[in-house]
């Protein structure tokens, strides 16, 4: 079971090298510890990628678990927009939420104003720039 899971901003942050997220990955490059990834985050990686980025996209998903959505996560997803609101939680939001809800392991992001209202019900370990 991995440790963390990382929300489309964390794997971008990552991607562009910014510092705050990379304790995370030496981590687990390390193999302190383990990652994985909705696949709804994967959809909106693949979505902004920019000709020759094809590699460090590649090489980045190798390093975490992918996690296809199913039946339970997209329960615990319908649950989460019905519970906060469609207007205020995004279905791609609430996918990735559900994701690490069903792992039992905490988000990765510095996305405060989608996920700031989820902590109720999901750990959340926020970063910043």
């Amino acid at each position: 079971m991995p440790d963390w899971v990382f929300d489309t901003v964390a794997l971008i942050d990552y991607l562009c090298g910014r510092p705050a997220v990379r304790p995370y990955f030496d981590s687990i490059l390390k193999g302190e510890a383990s990652g994985a990834f909705s696949t709804i985050s994967e959809i909106e990686l693949w979505q902004g990628i920019r000709p020759g980025e094809e590699p460090y996209h590649d090489a980045l998903l190798s390093l975490l678990e992918r996690v296809p959505l199913d039946g339970e996560i997209a329960r615990l997803a319908g649950e989460l927009r019905r519970e906060f609101g469609l207007q205020r939680l995004s279905l791609p939001d609430a996918a990735v939420a559900a994701t690490a809800i069903h792992l039992d392991c905490a988000l990765i992001t510095r996305n405060v104003r989608d996920f700031r209202l989820l902590t109720s019900r999901l750990r959340v370990e926020f970063y910043s720039l």
